[in-house]
This record gives structure tokens, C-alpha cells and sequence, in this order.
């Protein structure tokens, strides 16, 4: 078991590449659902359940909420281009955290439409028919899989949750002034998500708020539970491929950089922090992060290898 589990680096990166094309296709098959829904609503007609369409769509807050997951799995897409390059996906904290909230607000979206909305509309019409099968349905589900399988390259802490529920709450304050406070008649909104025909507003506004934070930390679990098995799975790869397990991190570094050298397909010298903060948590040299990092772009940028390539190398144990 433990020989079938060294795999070679090549095989580290395609997987990581696989990860790659993956992340294009889903990111950006969501954001053209999300585009071809929202103009439909725009070109639409109004009828008896729905009348905000045109430029009235962006007061729905399913329209808005899946605008903002749309954005966030736009910004995915270049870190996967670029990732098909070196070999190694890899998310910011800032854009992970972003996809994190839009993933809050679609999932609120899919709840309140397959529960409230379909039952005073009907499933079929909400869930199914003209672009609520992309608002409604297809790109929450979607959204979902893509923030837990596809980008969970950081743990997601307490406090990211509580900024993935405000813009929730920036929209139930803002629908409340609209609707109940002003009303159409004063040039507010009607009560679109017909809130008033299920339970008191004292009952309902709770409710939703409290299913948001309900939700927010459910795809926190979820997520952080997949980060912690894919991270340790990648740190076990990087720890036993048999082309790093060398006697010092030195040699360990100057052999992943000599193979990145190898396989660079262009572009500027990226220096794998994460992989070699693995490679120091196997062999715990003590050596301050600079340093490793220092050993990988002196072996990166060597244009003529020697029989004492490995001599910088040799301070590392």
C-alpha cells in the first residue's frame, strides 16, 4: 500500500491540472447560465406571478445573489488558466471568502424557492420553468459543488461567516424599507416574494435570517471538512513522491524546482510556498520560509547544473 502511494510529481500535477479544467468548465459554465437568465428576465414580459422583469430584475434578490456567485467564479477562472501552467490550483483567501458568500446567498435562494415560493406558485414554475430553472435550481446546485468540491484551497474560519451573511441582511433591510415601509404605492417594491401571505413579518424576517446563518455554516463544515482531506492528501504526495524524498529539504527543494524549471511553460518564476511549507512540516528543519524559498529560485534560476548542484543545499539539514 505504501509503494502504490508514491506517486511520481508528474502525476501530483496532472491530477492538479484535472483540477484545473474542471474548475474553467464548472466556473464558467455557471456564468453563462447566470448571463442568459438574467437577459432573458430582462427581454421577458411581466405576468400574473411575476412583474419585476426589465430593470425591475435587480430588485429580485435571486437575481442578485446569483450575479454575485457569477462574479466570484469569474475571478476563479485566471488562477485556473494559470494553474494549468504550473501545474498547481490555487485560490486567494479574498476570493475564496467571495465565493463563499455568493454560495450563502444562492443556497438561501434555492431554500426559500423550493419551500415558500413553491408554495404559493407552484415547483413547476419556480423551480423548473422559464429562467428559474437556472436562478432557482441549476446554479445553486452547481454553486454549491463548485465551493465544496472544486475551490477549497483555505479554511474557512468563524468570521467569514458572519461577512458571508450581510449582503442577506443588507437585502432584507433594504426589501423591508422597499416593501413594508414605503410600499408601491409611495414608489417602493411590491411584495414580490409574497412574504406577507406566509406569516407575520416579526416571524418571517428571523426566520430568513436565521436560515442564512443556519446555511453559512453548514457549507463552512462541509467545506473546511473537504479542505482538511485534501490538504492532507497533497502534503502526503509531496511527502513520499519518491523524486523529494531526498536526505535534506535542500535537496528536496532544488529537485522540485529543477523539475518545475523542466516543465515551465513561460512566464515569470512562481515560487510554491505551500508546497514547500509541506515539505518543511516533513522534514522540520527549523529554517526560516525566506530561506527555502531562497534555495528553490537559486536552483530555478542555475543555468548550468554541476556536480555540486546540491552544495547550497547541504546548510539545510
Amino acid at each position: 500500500m505504501e509503494k502504490k502511494s508514491r506517486i511520481k510529481v508528474r502525476t501530483i500535477h496532472a491530477l492538479n491540472r484535472t483540477r484545473c479544467f474542471i474548475a474553467i468548465i464548472a466556473c464558467g459554465a455557471l456564468c453563462v447560465c447566470v448571463f442568459l437568465a438574467v437577459i432573458y428576465n430582462l427581454l421577458a414580459e411581466p405576468d400574473e406571478l411575476v412583474k419585476e422583469v426589465g430593470r425591475k430584475t435587480f430588485r429580485m434578490f435571486t437575481v442578485l445573489s446569483n450575479l454575485l456567485m457569477a462574479v466570484s467564479s469569474a475571478m476563479c477562472i485566471p488562477f485556473a488558466v494559470d494553474g494549468l501552467r504550473k501545474g498547481n490550483y490555487h485560490l486567494p483567501r479574498w476570493i475564496v471568502n467571495l465565493i463563499y458568500t455568493g454560495t450563502t446567498a444562492v443556497s438561501l435562494t434555492f431554500v426559500i424557492a423550493i419551500t415558500v415560493l413553491s408554495y404559493n406558485a407552484g415547483f413547476k414554475y419556480i423551480m423548473i420553468e422559464r429562467a428559474n430553472i437556472y436562478l432557482h435550481t441549476i446554479c445553486p446546485l452547481a454553486a454549491i459543488a463548485i465551493f465544496l468540491f472544486i475551490n477549497s484551497d483555505h479554511r474557512i474560519h468563524i468570521k467569514d461567516t458572519v461577512f458571508a451573511i450581510l449582503p442577506v441582511a443588507a437585502y432584507a433591510t433594504i426589501y423591508f424599507v422597499m416593501v413594508f415601509m414605503l410600499g408601491e404605492d409611495a414608489g417602493g417594491w411590491r411584495d414580490h416574494y409574497q412574504f406577507k401571505t406566509v406569516a407575520p413579518l416579526y416571524i418571517t424576517a428571523p426566520a430568513i435570517l436565521l436560515l442564512a446563518v443556519v446555511l453559512a455554516i453548514l457549507l463552512r463544515l462541509g467545506h473546511n471538512a473537504v479542505h482538511k482531506r485534501r490538504k492532507l492528501k497533497v502534503e502526503h504526495y509531496y511527502q513520499t513522491t519518491p523524486e523529494l524524498d531526498l536526505p535534506t529539504i535542500g535537496e528536496s527543494i532544488s529537485a522540485l524546482a529543477r523539475y518545475d524549471k523542466k516543465h515551465d511553460k513561460g512566464g515569470d518564476v512562481n515560487v510554491p510556498r505551500r508546497i514547500i511549507k509541506m515539505l518543511e512540516k516533513k522534514y522540520e528543519s527549523g529554517l526560516p520560509m525566506d530561506e527555502l524559498c531562497n534555495i528553490y529560485v537559486s536552483e530555478y534560476l542555475r543555468t548550468q547544473p554541476s556536480q555540486s548542484e546540491h552544495g547550497s543545499s547541504q546548510t539545510c539539514n
